[in-house]
């Protein structure tokens, strides 16, 4: 409306001006009613705006019917009189709350209309001129105003019942703001005329908030929300920060001065308003603090016990997990939590039967155990895991590592087979050895008797003596290895380092086994020396290699009857020294040479059945090679001799330049 008055009142100022129009006091009138209009606006005096449109039947009659001045033909601007009067009665209809206002100006309209038609001498002369005769200015009058007013009505009361619904809904959402049991405050927002807030008021507050901070309405309402707010918080809640800045808006904070936990929740149900929702969740707090303090209790717990926790639900996600901190794994909950049991590194199979184990806990509620084994950073480790049902749709999975439990076992029953197998061989060995220690005793007591005998020759006395002595030896030496034996078996021998001259050693088993060789003998014993340098030696332990080289040359000789032994070392590249002691005796089967290094095992043969033996003189040797940092070696071919071999570090070794001439 202020446009269309701004427009006719330039108009007439125009016209004034130019005297484009010959009735001065028709613009004058336009220029006063517009200015009127104006003040009352800007005045906001609505009922002074809606009588100036009582003034257009005024200008229409003086523009278009009157005498004294100049205008078109009445039939001319008949229309141009029913539009204004139209936009007058549309402009009372939107505004004029009262009605008879509105029947008014329809009258004078009506009576303004039909008097130009009658000025016009085309009151009944326009129905006959106006064809159809609905497009007669009377009747397109009465059709929009009709029109208008059926809606203006329909508008009415549809404002009505929206009016109704809206006074409903304000007494539900005052009802509903007094009753609640969460403290409410309604804050208005005070905006200045770039649209920014200026100050937050309190308009009012609930019951339970008059309650819970005890303060009275009347002291909070219309009050700066930010002073009230201060005043009851001790400046540690900021109206102004979470109503107009903070996303989203929901905070919680401490109330030192009420010693409570509060909630606060905002709500902005139009521009300027807001409402604050205060939750009191202190015990909330107290008991989700006393869940975190006894589930961090249960975790100590849970750590402590050397077990790894797992909850899965039915699908074979895992949900949470406890493990004990340790260098073992190195699991963070990222890798763990969200992902599956197809998804951690189980094998295929073993996820599909972890899986399947999972559905009969929850399903019949059974405990099922698995054995599984885990590759980690430090090796391969064996697990023992037992699904329980926890709920409806998941099982809590408790895994323990009996890496040792199971190695335990393992070694416990090889050193079962191992006792069993030893106390067989033991029993062997002393069956053997009653009757290789009885053997001996009987000839050395016979033969001793046989010496005292007054008449007996002097060969007699020799061939006697040398029997007694043969197996005098002979049961030394059974007596030693079985000294040397129980030593090994309580791991009381330790290799003695220390520098040992090599050739006197070698020498001195020489000459002790070529004693006990006869002039007449079908064989011979060779030694072969690769540096004969008498300083040559080198760090090793002399005793123990020299009862190694004694057993191995021993048996050699046992089992030689013609052709020749061979035994004594050489030089490997300066970094070892390779001994070895051939023979061209009887040679052992293939399918006995993985057990001649057993204990109490004796091949058998010929030699063998006609003499005695105990069986451990080759065990004892390989165990001694090995403590000297060696590995005895064998080649052997039946009835054609056997070579046996094993090479030393050459450690701080001297002497073992040789002379090149």
């Amino acid at each position: 409306m202020s446009l269309v008055q701004l427009i006719a009142l330039f108009n007439a100022i125009f016209n004034l001006i130019t005297k484009t129009n010959n009735c001065f006091l028709c613009d004058l009138g336009i220029i006063i009613m517009v200015s009127l209009a104006i003040v009352c606006v800007i005045n906001g005096r609505m009922n002074c705006l809606l009588n100036t449109v009582f003034f257009i039947p005024v200008f229409i009659y003086a523009f278009y019917i009157s005498d004294f001045n100049e205008h078109l033909p009445f039939i001319e601007t008949i229309f141009y009189t029913v539009w204004w009067l139209l936009f007058g009665l549309l402009f009372l209809l939107y505004f004029a709350k009262n009605k008879t206002k509105i029947v008014f100006y329809f009258i004078i309209s009506i009576f303004t209309i039909v008097f130009q038609l009658l000025k016009a001498d085309g009151l009944f002369y326009s129905f006959s001129m106006y064809k159809p005769f609905v497009t007669h200015p009377l009747i397109v009058f009465l059709v929009f105003s009709g029109g208008s007013f059926i809606l203006w009505n329909k508008f009415i009361r549809q404002v009505a019942l929206l009016s109704d619904q809206l006074k409903t809904t304000n007494q539900g959402i005052n009802k509903v703001f007094q009753d609640s049991i969460f403290s409410l405050a309604e804050i208005k927002a005070e905006s200045d005329e770039q649209g920014n807030v200026v100050k937050l008021w309190i308009e009012k507050v609930n019951n339970a908030f008059e309650s819970s901070f005890n303060i009275n309405l009347h002291e909070v309402q219309n009050q700066e929300a930010d002073y009230v707010f201060n005043l009851l918080f001790r400046n540690q809640f900021d109206v102004n920060k979470i109503l107009l800045f903070e996303r989203p808006k929901t905070l919680e904070f401490y109330a030192e001065n009420l010693e409570c936990w509060l909630k606060v929740s905002v709500l902005k149900p139009e521009h300027n308003k807001f409402y604050l929702i205060f939750e009191d969740i202190t015990k909330t707090k107290k008991t989700i603090e006393e869940l975190e303090a006894g589930k961090q209790r249960y975790k100590v717990l849970l750590e402590a016990i050397p077990d790894i926790f797992f909850v899965i639900d039915k699908d074979g996600m895992y949900e949470d997990f406890v493990i004990k901190e340790s260098d073992l794994f190195k699991i963070e909950d990222a890798s763990i939590v969200g992902n599956t049991i197809f998804d951690v590194g189980f094998p295929e199979n073993m996820a599909d039967k972890i899986y399947k184990y999972i559905q009969n806990c929850i399903n019949h509620n059974s405990i099922e155990t698995i054995e599984y084994s885990l590759n980690t950073p430090n090796g391969t480790f064996l697990f023992e895991m037992r699904l329980a049902k926890l709920n409806s749709h998941s099982v809590i999975s408790v895994a323990r590592d009996i890496t040792r439990q199971k190695t335990a076992e393992l070694n416990l029953e090889k050193a079962k087979i191992k006792a069993e197998e030893s106390d067989r061989l033991k029993s062997v060995f002393l069956t053997n050895l009653s009757h290789e220690v009885r053997t001996p005793l009987n000839i050395i007591t016979n033969f001793s008797w046989m010496l005292a005998e007054p008449d007996l020759g002097n060969d007699e006395k020799i061939e006697f003596a040398e029997a007694i002595s043969q197996n005098g030896k002979q049961l030394l030496n059974m007596i030693e290895n079985t000294i040397h034996l129980s030593k090994i078996e309580t791991e009381s021998v330790t290799a003695k380092v220390g520098f040992c001259k090599i050739n006197p050693l070698v020498r001195d088993i020489y000459n002790q086994f070529l004693s006990q060789v006869p002039d007449f003998g079908k064989f011979k014993i060779n030694l072969k020396l690769d540096v004969p340098n008498p300083v040559f030696g080198f760090d090793t332990d002399g005793r123990l290699l020299s009862a190694a080289l004694g057993n191995l040359i021993d048996n050699a000789v046992k089992y030689t009857s013609i052709g020749e032994i061979t035994f004594g070392y050489e030089m490997i590249k300066n970094e070892g020294v390779k001994f070895f002691i051939t023979d061209t005796g009887i040679g052992i089967p293939k399918d006995e040479i993985e057990n001649i290094f057993s204990r109490f095992y004796r091949v058998k043969n010929q030699i063998n059945e006609a003499s005695s033996g105990s069986g451990i003189g080759l065990p004892i040797a390989q165990h001694y090679i090995g403590l000297l940092g060696g590995e005895l070696q064998l080649e052997s071919i039946p009835d054609k001799g056997t070579k046996i071999w094993f090479t030393l570090p050459f450690k701080e070794g001297q002497g073992y330049l040789r002379v090149v001439s």
